[in-house]
């Protein structure tokens, strides 16, 4: 790599100090002196993120990457560099847009803000608003110096914040065109280990609209004791959203039939006992195989068709569907336990299924007696967690034992 002498001498001292650092024993500082550490590595990292695009912006006004057969700047940073896609578009266009906000570049290159908050005020100043800046009066070199300003003071969704309402004040059109480029993306993949996993992306007003449901659905009703993070709560809430909206019954018909969940199961292996082997597991429609505990989990509460097939295992015979429990059942029950009966737990109502103890399918009933409400996890640690539950008939105390046969602490009915 040829460097002019200044360049090259300047890169020698930076490896130098980062070999240095590398070789500090961390654990030999004190807290103090690890975060002031902190503090100076992440001054540093965006001076030396600054000088990266400065250089990166020389290189793209002279068509430097055209000696190595490049169409641009951002295809050599991709290629050479190794960049992702995305890093190399944002650094190209944060160091042309930094031409014109020497303020905001001036303070990138001291490290007071991070490449984050200088891609947000730059990806805003696009030349459309620029001239309708000009065309309104307001001065670039003002704007410039506040938003710096706010950089320098807050995080970049602070920052973010005070762009916006910049972009709405000089451009109230464009807010919407920007709105309307955020197009609407979600996606769903299975892991081999049978997890699901997400991805998306919405624009503001969507954002919104999932953003007000899920903390209603969180916060609405939230049980005493609750341990769960932010982010497990939340992905409970999207379940609970998911389940409310097909028991509901407001989704639209699909061939005919309400939209379901389709749980396939041998019935010899539901009706097997707990760990009994020899059995395979069922499957659910789009997610694959779960294992007859999570089957019998699922057929707790739910409608129950019979389906009959040959030795080909083509159907012969499709019975009706079947619920369970009834109306009348399912309220009674909410009436006597209140809320979620397993130890400690004050899940209400509607988080909770119809918990068969003895499961229908060795032979329990569908009746009060034999019904009890569980939330989503507490149903599952009866399931596939092995835990158990059983109502003292005369005193109405619910009992919580762990799979080793020992109980939980007990909990008083109504």
């Amino acid at each position: 790599m040829e460097i002019f002498p200044e360049g090259a001498w300047a890169m020698s001292e930076l490896r130098s100090a980062l070999d240095d650092l590398a070789v500090i024993d961390l654990d030999e500082l004190s807290s103090d002196a690890v975060l002031d550490l902190v503090g100076e590595l992440t001054v540093t990292a965006n001076r030396v993120a600054a000088a990266l695009t400065s250089a990166v912006r020389a290189a793209d006004r002279r068509e430097a990457y055209t000696r190595d057969g490049a169409v641009s700047m951002m295809a050599w940073l991709r290629g050479s560099c190794r960049m992702a896609p995305e890093e190399a578009t944002a650094t190209v266009s944060t160091g042309r847009r930094l031409e014109q906000l020497p303020q905001t570049a001036a303070a990138f290159a001291d490290g007071a803000i991070s490449a984050a908050h200088a891609r947000i005020i730059t990806k805003a100043m696009t030349p459309k608003r620029l001239a309708k800046a000009a065309e309104a009066g307001i001065d670039l070199n003002t704007t410039d110096g506040i938003l710096a300003a706010l950089a320098r003071a807050t995080a970049p969704k602070e920052t973010a914040r005070g762009v916006q309402a910049w972009v709405a004040g000089v451009d109230p059109d464009g807010t919407l065109d920007d709105a309307a480029d955020v197009r609407r993306r979600f996606t769903m993949a299975s892991g081999l280990d049978g997890r699901v996993y997400v991805r998306g992306e919405l624009d503001p007003v969507g954002g919104e609209y999932v953003h007000t449901a899920l903390a209603a659905a969180m916060n609405g009703d939230r049980p005493a004791g609750d341990t769960r993070s932010h982010a497990e709560r939340q992905a409970d809430a999207l379940v609970a959203l998911a389940r409310a909206a097909l028991d509901g019954g407001g989704l639209p018909t699909v061939r005919g039939e309400r939209p379901h969940v389709r749980v396939t199961i041998d019935l010899m292996a539901l009706c097997a006992e707990r760990g009994a082997a020899g059995f395979s597991g069922g499957s659910l429609g789009w997610a694959g195989p779960i294992n007859p505990e999570t089957a019998r989990r699922l057929a707790c509460d739910a409608g129950v068709a019979r389906v009959i097939t040959g030795p080909n295992g083509l159907p012969l015979d499709v019975g009706r569907e079947q619920r369970a429990p009834s109306t009348g059942i399912r309220r009674a029950v909410e009436i006597r336990d209140e809320h979620c009966v397993f130890s400690g737990c004050d899940a209400p109502p509607e988080w909770c299924d119809f918990h068969h103890v003895v499961h229908w399918a060795h032979g329990g009933p569908t009746s009060c007696d034999n019904g009890a409400l569980l939330c989503e996890r507490h149903h599952t640690c009866c399931h596939e967690g092995g835990f158990t539950i059983r109502r003292d008939p005369g005193t109405g105390i619910w009992h919580t034992y762990r799979p080793d046969g020992t109980e939980v602490l007990s909990r008083a009915g109504p």
